[in-house]
């Protein structure tokens, strides 16, 4: 506990007021003694040196912490007892006066320092002073007489200064740890704050990654299919056009189903792999009519529903921007799995495009790369004049 804080909590102006009744009573008491005994000098410099002492006392609340005020401070006290006590009195005030003072000192002591070392060896220190003073002022007979009615009466005041600095430390401690316990609250209601933004941040990531999985990409087949159809009309082929419209019936069926799972966040299910990726490829000759060879490998697989999920949008989306962009006339599918090991790669033979530029406004590809990160894969995409790989590799090489 700082100093500071004991001055406030153990001293302030009400101690200071107690300690100048106390003594201005007892001052008044030897100033009559002595006035009464014709020893009117001796009575006004009482008068005199109470004034200064209790100056002393007031001055201390302010300049208790600097170290030279102290050189100063009780010398200039014990001095100012000595002297008191040795002026002619009539009756035993000087050993009140002694008391009295010596009491306030240690008192005050507490009061600034607390129960510390510190105030232990003042008081010790002035606990010896007064032995001294008291043995020089009643002798031997009479000095274990004075010192008993001292410890009675200065020893219940000093306990009772102790017990009440001890109850204040500990309602300072009680204080600490409500503000320690305010603060803790007030941090954690942060990291609540910060963990529910992120969190809200992160489904907003995942609803839009998932309704392009599902929306857009569906849509862009049934435009794919919807052109197909046209063109086998336009070639009078009906039955063609025919066979491509239920598909595309089915396929908005499907759309439709995926993004209603992806809202009510059901995605993650159980599905059969190998037929899952079939039906994409052969969605994908059907709509573009283009030449797309698979080899396909589930052995043993021990992948969670949500890490094959996330595997078969990113062959979906592959094979989406090769029908939307690339101009491919061939295309290669290699999809493996073997135990928590899996291996996707989708090749092709288009007009390629620039990576680094592409995945800045690109919200598919940026897409597939948080997948691949979700679930600690690797996700690769190389582009050129011959063409376009997409590889993505969990287990195993990854």
């Amino acid at each position: 506990m700082n100093t500071s804080s004991n001055k406030s909590a153990f001293i302030a102006n009400p101690f200071y007021i107690f300690i100048s009744v106390l003594l201005g009573t007892i001052t008044v008491i030897g100033f009559r003694d002595l006035w009464l005994t014709d020893a009117r000098t001796s009575a006004m410099m009482l008068g005199a040196l109470f004034l200064f002492q209790i100056s002393l006392f007031w001055s201390n609340i302010r300049d208790f912490q600097t170290l030279h005020w102290w050189f100063f401070y009780y010398p200039a006290q014990l001095v100012l007892i000595v002297v008191m006590v040795n002026l002619p009195y009539t009756s035993d005030i000087h050993l009140t006066i002694l008391g009295s003072s010596v009491l306030c000192l240690i008192g005050e002591s507490l009061g600034l320092w607390g129960n510390t070392r510190r105030a232990l060896y003042l008081g010790i220190f002035l606990f010896l002073f007064i032995l001294v003073m008291v043995y020089l002022k009643v002798g031997t007979g009479g000095v274990w007489i004075a010192i008993s009615n001292l410890l009675v009466n200065g020893g219940f005041i000093v306990l009772l200064m102790v017990m009440f600095n001890q109850q204040l430390i500990e309602r300072q401690k009680a204080v600490e740890l409500a503000e320690s316990l305010e603060s803790a609250n007030a941090k954690l209601a942060a990291y609540n704050a910060k963990i529910e933004t992120l969190t809200l941040q992160n489904e907003r990531q995942r609803m839009a990654r998932e309704l392009h999985d599902t929306l857009a990409q569906g849509v862009a087949g049934l435009v794919l299919q919807l052109e197909a159809v046209k063109a086998h009309l336009a070639s009078n082929r009906p039955e063609r056009a025919a066979a491509i419209v239920e598909q595309s019936i089915a396929r908005a069926r499907s759309t439709l189903e995926e993004s209603r799972a992806a809202i009510d966040d059901l995605r993650a299910v159980a599905v059969n792999v190998t037929d899952a990726v079939r039906d994409q490829v052969e969605r994908f000759k059907q709509s573009t009519g283009v030449v797309c060879e698979l080899e396909l490998s589930v052995t043993n697989n021990q992948l969670s529903a949500e890490t094959t999920n996330h595997a078969l949008n990113i062959l979906s989306e592959s094979l989406t921007n090769i029908a939307r962009h690339a101009q491919a006339t061939n295309v290669k599918v290699s999809f493996f799995i073997q135990n928590k090991t899996l291996e996707l790669e989708v090749r092709d033979n288009g007009k390629g495009f620039d990576v680094k530029q592409e995945a800045k406004g690109h919200y598919g590809l940026v897409g597939m790369h948080e997948r691949a990160r979700l679930i600690g894969g690797m996700l690769s995409i190389e582009s050129g004049a011959n063409g376009t790989c997409v590889q993505f590799i969990l287990g195993g090489e990854a």
